[in-house]
C-alpha cells in the first residue's frame, strides 16, 4: 500500500486576517494537493494554486485582488522563494474575515462627472489606445456586447506591466457594467466567452486572473469602495486611494470605471 503523500513544511504558520469567500472556498478544497509559490515581491507574494489561478498573499489592509488573502504578516524576507510548495496546511485562517467580493447592482451615489481625471499609462494615451478606449465606450453606450468584447479583446496585453494598461482599463469598464448594467454581457455568452478567452491567452498570470475574476463579477476591495460610494466627496477619496495603486494601475482602472459609467449614463439616458 503507498504511503500517503508526505507534506512539506516551508513556512511557518500563515496567519489570515481577512479573505473573500471564494478564496476561503479555494484554501480549503482538495486539502491534500499542493500549490507553488509563482513570484515574490516586497509587499506582496503570488502563490499558482492547485486549481490553476492565483492567491496573492499580501499584509494587513483592504483586499488589493479579488483572490487576495490578508495576512497578519508576510513570510519573512527569504523565506519563500519561486516554486516552493506551499498548501492549505500551511495557512491558519480560523479566525479570518469573510468578505464578499461580488460587485452588488445599483444606481451610482455619485455622478460619473466627478470622478479625477488623472494620467495613467502612456500606451492608454496612444492613439490606438485612445481609438480603443472610444470603441469600448461605444459599445457599452450601445448595449453592442459584440462591440464591446471586440474593443476589449484588443486592449487586453496592451502595455507594459504585471497587469499591462490595457488589462486594467477594461478591468475597470468591467466593474461599471457589473455595477450599473448586471446581467448584460452575461446574456452575450459569446463575447462573455471571447473576453475570458484572451484573458487566458494574451496577457500575464496576474492580469489574466483580475479579469476572470471580474468577469464573474468579483473586485478588490479599492474597486469595491469606489462604485459603491454613496456621495461626490466619499467617491473621490476612494478614487484617491485607488490612484495609489501601483505605478499607474489605479489611474488606469479608474480611467475604465469614468468610461464605463459615462457611457452607462448615456445609455440609460436615450431610454
Amino acid at each position: 500500500m503507498p504511503a500517503p503523500p508526505q507534506r512539506p513544511v516551508v513556512l511557518d504558520p500563515l496567519r489570515v486576517m481577512r479573505l473573500g469567500s471564494a478564496s476561503l472556498e479555494r484554501l480549503a478544497r482538495d486539502p491534500d494537493k499542493t500549490g507553488r509559490v509563482h513570484s515574490v515581491f516586497e509587499r506582496a507574494v503570488n502563490v499558482l494554486w492547485r486549481d490553476g489561478r492565483l492567491l496573492t498573499l499580501h499584509g494587513p489592509g483592504p483586499l488589493a485582488a479579488p483572490f487576495a488573502v490578508a495576512l497578519e504578516r508576510l513570510p519573512t524576507r527569504g523565506s519563500v522563494a519561486p516554486g516552493m510548495p506551499i498548501g492549505s496546511w500551511n495557512f491558519d485562517w480560523q479566525d479570518a474575515e469573510r468578505v464578499a467580493l461580488e460587485m452588488p447592482d445599483g444606481p451610482l451615489g455619485f455622478a460619473a462627472d466627478a470622478l479625477p481625471e488623472r494620467a495613467g499609462a502612456q500606451a492608454l494615451r496612444s492613439p490606438a489606445g485612445a481609438r480603443t478606449r472610444q470603441a469600448i465606450a461605444r459599445g457599452i453606450a450601445a448595449g453592442d456586447a459584440r462591440g464591446f468584447a471586440d474593443a476589449a479583446c484588443a486592449l487586453i496585453g496592451f502595455g507594459e506591466g504585471l497587469t499591462p494598461a490595457g488589462d486594467d482599463c477594461v478591468l475597470g469598464a468591467l466593474a461599471a457594467v457589473h455595477r450599473l448594467a448586471p446581467g448584460w454581457l452575461g446574456s452575450h455568452a459569446g463575447a462573455r466567452d471571447r473576453l475570458a478567452e484572451a484573458a487566458r491567452t494574451r496577457t500575464t498570470d496576474l492580469a489574466r486572473d483580475f479579469l476572470l475574476e471580474a468577469l464573474d463579477g468579483r473586485f478588490a476591495e479599492p474597486v469595491l469602495a469606489l462604485l459603491t460610494a454613496l456621495s461626490d466627496d466619499l467617491a473621490e477619496d476612494a478614487a484617491g486611494r485607488l490612484l495609489s495603486v501601483g505605478a499607474t494601475s489605479g489611474a488606469d482602472t479608474l480611467c475604465g470605471i469614468r468610461l464605463g459609467c459615462r457611457a452607462l449614463e448615456a445609455r440609460m439616458a436615450r431610454r
